[in-house]
Parts: structure tokens; C-alpha cells; sequence
């Protein structure tokens, strides 16, 4: 949980291709109802959604989320062996109400955005 830097409101625009000015950096976006199956990003329809900034190993990025539910004090538990194959989720814990909330694993995302911005040059080469 130490991996998030700050949560920032988020008005995409037209013309933004996986990335966002921050303060002039350009930071990439990964859109985790794609990453994790949630259904098409560009179909959700909150009137405002959320990103993220998030950073480990040196890497920084944005996490498109639909909410923001708040901080919790939270005990994290492995993932059994039924779920240990779920790429980018590294735990889970059981909030105050009783729900559970999976916990991510912000180094294996940051990976893949990196595997996404360097096969993107490589695409628009081939074509």
C-alpha cells in the first residue's frame, strides 16, 4: 500500500493515448477494469473516475478506477492455491463490513505497462 503516491480526478480526453500530464511528466494509464476483466473502459460510464499514481521499483504509472472507497487498515493474506494464478493481484483482506477486497500487486501492473510501451513502437513499425 505504500506503492500509491496520490488520487487525482480524471476527465479523459479525445486525444489522450494511454497517458496523462502530471505537473508536466507524462505518466502512462492502464485501465484496470481491462487489466482485470471488468469490461470495456471506454463503455464504463461513472461521470467521474478516478486514477491512482502509483510507483515501485523506480517506475511510476496511473490506475484508471471507477471509485475511490477510501483508506483502510487492512491485514493482508495470500492467495490460496485456487487463485495464485491471478496476475497483478497479490492478496486479499476482509474489510470492516465483511466484504472482501483483493489487493494488487502494483509491481507485476507497473510491468505490464512497461511490456505495453515498449511493444507499442514495435506495432506501429510492423504496420
Amino acid at each position: 500500500l505504500d506503492a500509491v503516491v496520490e488520487c487525482m480526478e480524471y476527465h479523459p480526453g479525445p486525444r489522450q493515448l494511454g497517458y496523462i500530464n502530471l505537473r508536466g511528466e507524462a505518466l502512462p494509464l492502464l485501465h484496470l477494469r481491462d487489466v482485470l476483466g471488468g469490461g470495456d473502459a471506454a463503455q464504463a460510464s461513472p461521470l467521474r473516475r478516478n486514477v491512482v499514481v502509483v510507483q515501485a521499483a523506480g517506475q511510476r504509472a496511473g490506475l484508471v478506477v471507477d471509485a475511490l472507497l477510501g483508506e483502510y487498515q487492512t491485514v493482508i493474506k495470500p492467495l490460496g492455491a485456487l487463485f495464485a494464478h491471478l496476475q497483478g493481484i497479490s492478496g486479499s483482506t476482509i474489510l470492516g463490513n465483511g466484504d472482501v477486497a483483493l489487493i494488487l500487486d502494483v509491481t507485476a501492473l507497473l510491468s505490464r505497462v512497461t511490456r505495453q510501451a515498449s511493444a507499442a513502437p514495435s506495432a506501429a513499425i510492423a504496420a
